[in-house]
């Protein structure tokens, strides 16, 4: 979709505004009145309402949904601008919306107004667009009266960095409000059933089905879009909810089919998820059945009125036939004669038709046996094939994963291997003789397309750029025998963006050109269907890389732009995973490197030489505008970074030096920034890391000291609901290392204290807004802290405080390993806990 060209709007007013932005009336050069919606950026997720759009454009716009004339999701100002639908009175101009027209409801136009909002809903579902955000404000009619939805995608959604309360979630049930997260996981489709039944319940009875009383006290007023002065507790709604399992209707219905109807609607205001249909599509084929079937039933009462009529008419003329008897009973002597002959070959021809209708039934019979069994065996062919399906995209998968362990010097999840440039030659000899032994064989079109990718990989890897690129565009030649998809896409922008950094790296002219169309690929993957911080570190590397050619040209201001945006990035990503010290290893390598290779080319021996060019580049800056606070704190997060990675490899001299750099620079700067979260976060991550060297050189005091240290540094700021979430993770990891240390000088009670303090700040993370800090993360360390916690009461022969930990640490990685079962780390804290609290 264009983005709007806002200068050739006329703005006249702000119409509304609500927990997502504000809505403005304006009108183009064409006359059309248009409303133009600013977002708040910290409200929205502007990759899921592109994608939603993108959907929605892929045939003619739904014509139940408000058209979008354009959009900007990407830009600085995310906006957009669409049909106004408002009338105007007396200067006033009124939304013609379900919220302004309340006060018509319950009456005669509410069943037909829930079928237009039912048929509305399922051509979003058709389209993949679950809405998500349904409630009578975001429900409009056009012109002709006809309803309008709009708004989907906004709201209580995941990836949005705070949530003002909105009517919306008192429509919503217990597992949207619990998980947002799910409406990834195509959950979004029954999340929809169930608010459209509690906005068709309002509609026919006025009511709200669940917690009326305090649901009405809080909704906004017929005529009004809120309510001001509500913070709403989203779990606590989900609570009230669930309390409240049954749903009551206030009357008796009026007719079957309104019967029937309302049955239809306490299936999809189940609380279970999987008892409501699927999705609107389905709930509207309920509804056209219900009529079908009580138009079955109007037929069968017309038929029987019928044959009353008839039975009257028999009766008059059975009187009529008494007068007509006498002549009957002269002409029936003359009947008899004749009827005795026919009657005698009636009865032959009776055994006739009962010997033909018996042979018929024996064909029939047989002909259902040949057909029950036929269907039996496709159902078997079917079911085999499927499994071999199976089996076969399984050892695809294998396939890759063992392609990837042999492209690479050291995957991070596998031993590494040795002999690399033979291992790369030795694949490459193969693929290419399986690409030329199979080139003639039409059925293994999609294993020749991978191997030529795979093929095209291996080149890469070499380092060989004239090759690579020529293998390159064959291999994107053959992608259409692929099967299409996001990971897809994104693979082959991975590869797009090795073959410009191999031509860079090789002062290749057409660097340039192979940046810009790595950047074209990757922006074109939607990252609501892939890993997003994934595509979001890939994008800040080109950024960086590009920033670079840039320098060379003399452009420093656009290359200053680039290389802090890219910055900006790395660092958010960090943030949300402060505990993850290969994350802050790619941001130290990615930071300001120039020789930056990525997964599948396997460099990963250049990582320390690519971390110091990065702290001279910044250096450089520096020097330029020596007085940049926010530069000196860049370079703080290098260092550190690169401290953590030193620690990661056992390298302690550069792990001392590094922290003692990043701890410099974030001491001067917290002299002119004392209340700074960040650095503050920063600057104990750096006592931890300290701490850690000196207790391996023995010294327990001095490592408990800096431990102390670094308590003191992030408790200022940690503490209090309204707390930065990122320095009270980072207090509670400090209280578990602090925990650790005690454990090993056997001061058991004093470890047991700390450890459940620590535990206790993780379980109130995860219960909270954690804001930057991911949840899985806080999971994971959770249970760490609860496996030590378990241990220590072991050794205090504190059997019952031991098996509390232990039972809770089996729930907590089991909710991980469910979530992720391909992680061994999270399988084996499982296996662990459990056999720990089996031993007591």
């Amino acid at each position: 979709m264009q983005p709007p060209d806002i200068r050739a709007l006329e703005v006249f007013s702000l119409i509304g505004s609500g927990a997502c932005g504000k809505v403005y009336r304006a009108r183009d050069s064409a006359g059309r009145a248009l409303a133009v919606k600013v977002f708040d950026p910290a409200a929205v997720n502007p990759a899921l309402l592109e994608e939603a759009v993108a959907r929605l454009e892929e045939a003619p716009w739904p014509k139940n949904a408000v058209e979008e004339y354009s959009a900007d999701y990407r830009g600085k100002q995310i906006l957009r601008v669409s049909r106004l639908h408002a009338d105007e009175k007396g200067g006033v101009w009124t939304p013609r919306s379900l919220q302004h027209r309340l006060d018509r409801f319950p009456g005669e136009r509410s069943w037909p107004v829930v079928l237009e909002i039912l048929t509305a809903l399922s051509d979003l579902h058709d389209r993949r667009v679950a809405h998500g955000n349904l409630k009578p404000g975001n429900v409009f009619f056009d012109e002709s009266d006809r309803v309008r939805l709009t708004d989907w995608a906004l709201g209580n959604m995941p990836g949005i960095g705070s949530l003002d309360y909105t009517d919306a979630v008192l429509y919503q049930p217990p597992d949207q409000l619990r998980e947002p997260e799910g409406y990834l996981r195509e959950k979004g489709y029954r999340w929809d059933v169930f608010a459209f039944s509690v906005l068709a319940f309002r509609l026919l009875t006025g009511a709200f089905p669940r917690c009326t009383a305090t649901f009405d006290q809080v909704a906004p007023e017929p005529g009004k879009t809120r309510r001001e002065g509500i913070a709403a507790n989203l779990r606590r709604i989900a609570k009230s909810v669930e309390a409240q399992p049954d749903v009551t209707w206030p009357d008796t219905p009026a007719t079957p089919l309104e019967k029937a109807y309302r049955g239809i609607l306490d299936r999809c205001l189940s609380l279970d998820s999987n008892s409501r249909p699927a999705n609107a599509g389905e709930v509207l084929q309920l509804f056209h059945a219900a009529d079908k079937e009580q138009a079955g039933e109007q037929q069968r009462d017309a038929i029987l009125d019928q044959q009353r009529r008839a039975r009257r008419s028999a009766w008059r003329a059975n009187v009529a036939a008494g007068v007509l008897t006498g002549c009957v009973v002269v002409l029936s002597l003359l009947w008899q004669m004749k009827k005795s002959a026919v009657t005698s070959e009636e009865e032959g021809r009776k055994a006739d038709v009962q010997q033909l209708q018996a042979a018929f039934d024996a064909s029939e019979a047989e002909k259902a046996s040949l057909k029950q069994a036929g269907e039996e065996e496709r159902k078997t062919l079917q079911y085999d094939k499927d499994m071999w399906l199976a089996r076969l995209e399984a050892s695809r998968s294998v396939g890759d994963h063992l392609f990837a362990w042999a492209m690479e010097k050291g995957n991070r999840h596998l031993p590494p291997l040795d002999g690399r440039e033979l291992r790369l030659e030795r694949l490459e000899s193969y693929f290419e003789d399986f690409i030329a032994r199979t080139a003639e064989l039409p059925t293994l079109k999609e294993e020749r397309a991978r191997a030529k990718l795979q093929l095209a990989e291996i080149t890469l890897a070499k380092g060989d750029p004239k090759e690579a690129a020529q293998r390159l565009e064959e291999a994107l030649l053959s992608a259409g025998d692929l099967p299409s998809g996001p990971d897809l896409d994104l693979r082959l922008a991975t590869d797009r963006l090795l073959m410009a950094l191999l031509l860079q790296e090789r002062n290749d002219k057409g660097a340039g050109d192979a940046f810009r169309t790595a950047r074209k690929a990757l922006e074109a993957v939607p990252q609501a269907e892939v890993d997003a911080d994934r595509l979001q570190e890939l994008l800040a590397v080109l950024g960086y890389h590009e920033s670079r050619l840039l320098a060379i040209e003399g452009k420093d201001t656009e290359a200053f732009e680039k290389l802090s945006h890219s910055t900006e990035v790395l660092n958010r990503l960090v943030l949300q995973r402060p505990d993850t010290a290969v994350l802050r290893s790619e941001l130290a390598e990615c930071y300001l490197s120039s020789a930056t290779i990525l997964d599948g080319i396997g460099e990963m021996g250049s990582a320390r030489e690519a971390r110091a060019q990065a702290s001279e580049e910044i250096l450089e800056l520096l020097k330029k505008d020596p007085g940049n606070l926010e530069l000196r704190l860049d370079l703080a997060g290098c260092y550190g970074a690169m401290a953590e990675s030193a620690a990661l490899s056992g390298d302690v001299s550069s792990t001392e030096a590094m922290s003692k750099a990043a701890g410099k620079l974030l001491e001067e700067y917290m002299g002119q920034r004392p209340d700074s979260a960040e650095a503050r976060s920063r600057l104990a991550a750096v006592r931890s890391l300290m701490a850690g060297v000196v207790r391996d050189r023995g010294d327990a005091v001095e490592s408990l000291r800096l431990i102390n240290e670094g308590i003191l540094l992030v408790e200022g700021v940690a503490v209090g609901e309204s707390a930065d979430p990122v320095a009270k993770y980072r207090l509670a990891l400090l209280l578990w290392e602090k925990g650790r240390l005690l454990g090993i000088e056997r001061k058991l009670v004093e470890e047991v204290d700390v450890e459940t303090r620590s535990a206790d700040m993780l379980r109130k993370l995860l219960n909270s807004d954690y804001g930057l800090v991911r949840g899985e993360q806080i999971r994971r360390s959770l249970g760490c802290v609860l496996g030590d916690l378990g241990h220590a009461a072991q050794r205090m022969e504190n059997h019952e405080l031991a098996r509390a930990a232990y039972g809770e640490a089996v729930s907590v990685w089991s909710i991980l390993a469910k979530e992720r079962p391909q992680n061994e780390e999270y399988t084996e804290g499982l296996a662990w806990s459990q056999q720990r609290l089996k031993e007591l």
